[in-house]
């Protein structure tokens, strides 16, 4: 299997709070990203949201749709969330939020390997190519997230 470091950081023009909230309430993501399909939570975890597990149905750029599981391991309201994946793609992650003047800064890390055994396969040649395809999911995260919270009154 091949593992991807991936970095993204997102900046926002909106408060930590409205970041934060957006970001966290995860079955609402298919209202405002696009390669969102499906989020369904699949156990609550505790009352701070740690154990919390949800199921992602993500479509991208390229012809391919990926199903995973993350579950949260880590919890720090407005600072951090950490978790560990399950499904087509095995590993953590976690983002990070920050303020600064009027724009919030939310910084995603991946570390994770591919479980479809084509990906897998041609992930040695094809790891430009799958990079290039995060980052266009994710800018398209960023932007979207814009227009969602410049609409919200």
């Amino acid at each position: 299997m091949t593992c991807f470091h991936l970095t993204t950081t997102w900046k926002i023009p909106a408060s930590l709070e409205n970041c934060w909230f957006s970001i966290l309430e995860v079955e609402s993501w298919p209202n405002w990203w696009k390669y969102v399909h499906k989020v369904i939570e699949l156990e609550a975890g505790d009352k701070s949201g740690i154990n919390n597990i949800h199921q992602y149905d993500w479509s991208t750029c390229l012809p391919y749709h990926l199903v995973f599981n993350l579950r949260v391991t880590r919890l720090e309201p407005f600072k951090l969330i950490t978790f560990d994946a399950q499904g087509d793609l095995t590993g953590n992650g976690c983002c990070r939020f920050t303020q600064k003047n009027n724009c919030t800064y939310i910084q995603f890390d991946w570390n994770v390997e591919t479980s479809k055994p084509w990906m897998s396969f041609v992930a040695t040649i094809a790891t430009p190519v799958f990079e290039w395809n995060h980052r266009r999911v994710m800018k398209s995260g960023e932007q979207s997230l814009i227009r969602k919270l410049n609409s919200t009154p």
